[in-house]
């Protein structure tokens, strides 16, 4: 399928869209090799491979929950979406993401960027509209209309998940015990304050841009190379190069500066002209570089990218993927 063909979802039921969250997840994580990314053959020193299925699996009934909450309190006369509550939503399966493994900040970036596209999804599912064009304008009301509550309890979920190279905003540091008195004083919603952290942080971007990168820029070319080749671990791993060299990712960039942050985004485009995994040439030279990053301990790990990659996967599940 492609988008061109074929715009609307496909799934059926709730529990569709809960399988197309599950396979995001789980098919980011087995996209081999996502250079720099904890995969099936490599870890770092205190996370491990099994710590993500560990975390994907914890955070399903949160989902589930937050999905069937959207379908009971929607109704044809809601105009204003800050019912969805995304804050709460993150609080929450962030807690039973830490909770279930020791391997830490596991899937924060998963249930930053899959939180609003699920949301959107039900409410596009409960109304009985399927198209594109609907999806996305339900998304862009879904994040304008969250509240400065679920800002605060973004807050709390980052200082729940402790993840590292956390940048810094001058007011609202997440650090910064007074912060969240500041966001209630100065009503900073979800969007405000994702629109003062956009330069250092791509989820933050993907919220002020209504999802650019994963809906506009790699949507249509993940439905393409699998629609060309058949091969999901293909589309997963191309896909995670062509983000990866057009945006340099945001997590390098906070830990090792800018010039590390494109240095690797070069040379994934490198490796994408040479046919990335789906060239001989091009999975040798993807297998060396993942090698190198490595080897600075996940100094040089584009996680952020990796979050992406899931957005773009639940999105092509959602309009019809099968493999």
């Amino acid at each position: 399928m492609s988008l061109k063909e074929n715009n609307s979802f496909t799934i059926q039921t709730l529990d569709d869209l809960l399988r197309c969250i599950n396979l995001a997840s789980t098919l980011e994580l087995l996209g081999y090799p996502k250079c720099g990314n904890v995969h099936r053959t490599k870890n770092f020193d205190l996370t491990k491979f099994e710590h993500f299925f560990a975390g994907i699996s914890a955070i399903q009934p949160n989902f589930r929950d937050f999905s069937k909450r959207i379908e009971d309190n929607y109704s044809d006369s809601t105009s204003d979406f800050k019912f969805v509550n995304l804050g709460k939503f993150y609080l929450e399966s962030t807690s039973e993401m830490v909770k279930w493994q020791r391997g830490g900040n596991v899937l924060l970036g998963h249930i930053l960027i899959l939180a609003p596209l699920v949301a959107s999804a039900t409410i596009c599912f409960k109304v009985g509209t399927k198209k594109l064009k609907d999806f996305i304008h339900v998304l862009e009301k879904v994040i304008n209309d969250a509240t400065v509550e679920d800002t605060i309890n973004l807050f709390k979920a980052i200082r729940v998940s402790k993840p590292g190279g956390l940048g810094k905003i001058n007011k609202y540091d997440i650090n910064d015990e007074n912060s969240l008195n500041d966001i209630e004083k100065d009503k900073i919603t979800l969007k405000k304050i994702f629109e003062l952290s956009k330069e250092y942080d791509s989820i933050s971007m993907e919220y002020f841009s209504n999802f650019k990168i994963i809906l506009n820029e790699n949507l249509p070319y993940y439905l393409d190379i699998f629609n060309r080749y058949r091969d999901i671990n293909a589309a997963t791993v191309n896909t995670f190069l062509k983000i990866l060299s057009e945006h340099p990712d945001t997590l390098i960039l906070r830990k090792s500066g800018k010039e590390a942050a494109i240095y690797v985004s070069k040379k994934a485009g490198k490796i994408l002209e040479k046919g990335g995994v789906l060239t001989k040439k091009g999975n040798k030279l993807l297998k060396k570089f993942d090698k190198k990053l490595h080897k600075q301990k996940g100094a040089m790990n584009p996680g952020t990218t990796a979050d992406l990659i899931a957005g773009v996967i639940f999105c092509a599940l959602l309009f019809g993927l099968r493999f």
